[in-house]
């Protein structure tokens, strides 16, 4: 059995893009809402508490909960941030698989594999390059020899 972790590098870039959007938000509210002190101070505060909360708490939990194990026979998957869910696919099930790189994904890790199933998907998210490209091989021998 191969087990899978999201990347830390994905963290970090989330992380990031979050700031930066923060970033975005204060100084457009500051430029459009200059006027009305309480709402700008208001959307801000917002904006840099939710920044807070999920980039400290809630994101960093769903990278340390999350789990993909792969065997021969099936896929397994944990994750979750507040609420934790399971998912499970035979293997034999597996119609086709989807990979998405992401431009630049060796210093982002924001890469994605999407396993389509009988009446099911599965999403493995945040996997490095390798990881990602090994995984997606894997998988798509798996589906092959199952046909």
């Amino acid at each position: 059995m191969k087990r899978y972790v999201p990347a830390k590098m994905a963290l970090h870039s989330i992380r990031f893009i979050m700031v930066i959007l923060a970033v975005a938000v204060t100084i457009l509210s500051y430029i459009f809402f200059n006027n009305h002190n309480i709402i700008m101070w208001i959307i801000i505060g917002v904006c840099w508490g939710a920044v807070i909360l999920y980039g400290v708490f809630f994101i960093p939990l769903y990278f340390k909960k999350t789990v993909y194990n792969i065997s021969d026979t099936d896929i397994r998957k944990k994750t979750g941030m507040v609420f934790f869910s399971k998912q499970y696919m035979k293997v034999r099930s597996i119609q086709y698989v989807s990979t998405i790189i992401t431009p630049f994904s060796k210093l982002t890790g924001l890469n994605f594999i999407i396993a389509n199933a009988w009446g099911g998907r599965m999403v493995f998210c945040f996997l490095t390059r390798d990881e990602a490209m090994e995984l997606s091989s894997h998988l798509d021998e798996m589906a092959k020899n199952n046909s």
